[in-house]
């Protein structure tokens, strides 16, 4: 009876190591493809990103309905962090417009942003500028 219960074990072990090489290459594909699938999760955050209007030499800025538009960013975290913690300005040039009051439009593709990250929204959607001459 001994010898029953001691081939089994040897029996059980054996089938466990033959193939070894195999079966270590199986788990490190297995362990790669879901350290993969774990970190391709997408996070969002909110960022203030401050904007500066820029108007031709012989006027100026005298108003603007807000100063900064929050976005909302979706990508891996890292990236995130790294993007969010830089200081950011967003120059738009009015230099072709001349006096009066103006609706700018904020679409995304007025933000540069590092590749893999992805702008969800802009708040406010325009922002209301008003340009006057300069007094000489």
């Amino acid at each position: 009876m001994r010898k029953r219960a001691s081939e089994k074990i040897t029996s059980f072990t054996q089938s466990i190591f033959d193939n070894g090489s195999y079966k270590l290459v199986a788990l490190f594909i297995a362990l790669i493809l879901w350290l993969t699938i774990l970190g391709r999760r997408d996070f969002v955050v909110n960022k203030d990103i401050e904007v500066d209007f820029i108007a031709a030499e012989s006027f100026m800025v005298s108003g603007q309905s807000s100063d900064k538009v929050r976005i909302k960013l979706s990508g891996p975290q890292p990236l995130l962090k790294k993007y969010k913690e830089a200081n950011q300005t967003i120059q738009i040039n009015l230099a072709d417009k001349g006096s009066g009051m103006f609706e700018i439009d904020m679409t995304p593709a007025k933000i540069d942003v590092p590749q893999g990250l992805k702008i969800l929204s802009v708040k406010p959607s325009q922002i209301r500028v008003e340009i006057t001459p300069v007094k000489n």
